[in-house]
């Protein structure tokens, strides 16, 4: 009788559970946790669908606008291809959308994977993870080394670096909106001789060494990158000449222009042949300068951005 006695309490406390989840109103509608969601091709990312009034009883049915952008199975969402996709949950006559944004796969951490760094902008927690990799520190201090912006810090505006950064960190990055002078210009600049010394071996030995640079911008923009040494280089990144006071700045290479971060590596060998020369006795150097042109609102955001060599 006692053994009887215990499971009809069991069953007794399982019923009230049960019933404690359900209610007698009738499905009023559906919603989802999440409105938008970002996801990569080939990874996954999960929805949660509630019935309204909570409790209420209806069984949920998934579908995709798109399922060769997405696809969706029980409200796990899996990207196939970059592009745009409704994810709709529906319970009888009642749905709920989330629009899916699926990006590039990236694999940005193989960046980290080199034997020596340089950086020139990075974040500080991909700085401490690198350790005893960095063999000069170029990052702006606001002693020896400063973003400077000219004239004056006019000529471009700091935009908001909202969101992931080039590494996936909550951390800041470097923002550059043209403003209204007709032209526009920043330079980190470096007074430390000895520190730009450390340099000195890159371009007398340029096998295996990079310079890395995280970008993304979602205008047409043609930008300017140059590096300052003994002997000097800039290069224009986009699909045309960028005119530079008269002075025609070739491109040496271009990135998508779809507001998501994308990677550019170049060979310093390639560099060197360009112009890039480090020697001793260098002082007053823009380690990286920026060009934009004149066109008010255009912008360049900037992460990732140092030398380094690969294993």
């Amino acid at each position: 009788m006692k053994t009887k006695k215990i499971l009809f309490l069991s069953f007794a406390a399982v019923a009230i559970l049960f019933s404690s989840c359900k209610t007698d109103e009738p499905l009023s509608g559906v919603t989802l946790d999440q409105a938008t969601l970002s996801v990569a091709v080939g990874e996954t990312a999960t929805l949660v669908a509630t019935n309204q009034p909570k409790g209420a009883v209806g069984v949920v049915a998934w579908s995709t606008s798109d399922a060769t952008i997405a696809t969706v199975k029980d409200g796990v969402i899996t990207g196939v291809k970059k592009g745009t996709a409704n994810i709709v949950a529906k319970v009888g006559t009642f749905t709920a959308t989330c629009a899916v944004t699926v990006t590039n796969a990236t694999n940005f951490k193989a960046s980290l994977t080199g034997t020596e760094y340089y950086p020139i902008i990075m974040d500080g927690i991909t700085a401490n993870a690198l350790g005893t990799k960095i063999k000069a520190d170029l990052r702006p201090d606001e002693l020896t080394k400063f973003l400077y912006i000219w004239p004056d810090g006019t000529s471009y505006s700091e935009g908001t670096s909202v969101g992931p950064n080039f590494y996936g960190e909550v951390e800041t990055w470097t923002s550059l909106i043209v403003g209204n002078l007709g032209w526009s210009g920043a330079g980190f600049f470096c007074k430390d001789g000895a520190l730009l010394d450390k340099l000195v071996p890159l371009t007398a030995n340029t096998d295996k060494y990079y310079l890395h640079i995280g970008v993304k911008s979602k205008d047409n923009a043609v930008h300017v990158i140059g590096m300052e040494g003994q002997s000097n280089v800039k290069f224009a990144l986009g699909t045309t000449a960028f005119n530079d006071n008269g002075t025609m700045i070739q491109p040496l290479t271009d990135f998508e222009r779809d507001g998501e971060w994308h990677e550019i590596e170049i060979p310093l060998s390639t560099l060197k042949t360009k112009g890039l020369l480090y020697g001793t006795g260098m002082i007053d150097k823009n380690v990286l300068l920026v060009l934009s042109g004149g066109a008010t609102g255009k912008t360049i955001e900037l992460d990732a951005v140092f030398i380094y060599k690969k294993q």
